[in-house]
């Protein structure tokens, strides 16, 4: 099925479909060296009001 692009414009349709298996992931630190150096900075710094 080919769309032009003003019909995928105006469509409710996704047209990125997200893969399921991106959710074994959901529970795990991908990055746990950034995570500590991001709360340091909160630690020093805080949140914004």
């Amino acid at each position: 099925m080919s769309m032009k692009i003003k019909d995928l414009n105006n469509s409710k349709i996704p047209i990125v479909k997200i893969n399921n298996k991106l959710n074994k992931t959901s529970t795990k630190v991908l990055f746990p060296e950034k995570v500590e150096q991001a709360n340091k900075v909160l630690q020093k710094v805080g949140l914004p009001k």
